[in-house]
């Protein structure tokens, strides 16, 4: 299926926040031990100071790479969306090498799974890597068009 340039940019757009919004979901739940409001309102501990600090690490360390590394690694797939013809196949939306990563941060992370990591060092790092993704998406964010442009 041939989408065109603009096209391209918002797959990204999504591409980058759903994953993102999907990995800050899990990291919820691995760092606070999957329980839901309901089990806080009951009298029993809700999260602890560790799982505070777990947040405030996460949070921090999304925030820098969100707009440090993952805005501009995003500027320059747009700058090569922006050189694709003006209607290509979906899958150009990134490079090979970038899927070749996507596959890689995948298998990451069922390694990091697998070898039995603590959840809350899983609930931190999927909490990191989500809230980057989310902020880095906010670069593939293609602007309205005003009715003047139309």
């Amino acid at each position: 299926m041939n989408i065109k340039r603009e096209t391209h940019l918002k797959v990204a757009f999504l591409m980058w926040g759903l994953v993102g919004t999907g990995l800050l979901i899990s990291g919820a739940i691995f760092l606070f031990g999957n329980r839901s409001l309901s089990v806080f309102g009951e009298g029993r501990p809700g999260p602890g100071f560790t799982e505070a600090i777990g947040l405030a690490i996460a949070l921090t360390i999304g925030f820098i790479k969100g707009n440090l590394v993952l805005k501009k690694l995003a500027r320059k797939y747009i700058a090569r969306i922006k050189t694709l013809p003006e209607k290509s196949p979906v899958y150009m939306t990134f490079s090979p090498k970038s899927w070749v990563m996507v596959v890689g941060m995948m298998l990451l992370g069922k390694i990091v799974r697998s070898v039995g990591a603590p959840h809350l060092v899983i609930g931190v790092i999927y909490l990191a890597v989500g809230f980057a993704l989310v902020l880095g998406a906010q670069a593939y964010r293609v602007p309205r068009r005003t009715q003047a442009e139309t």
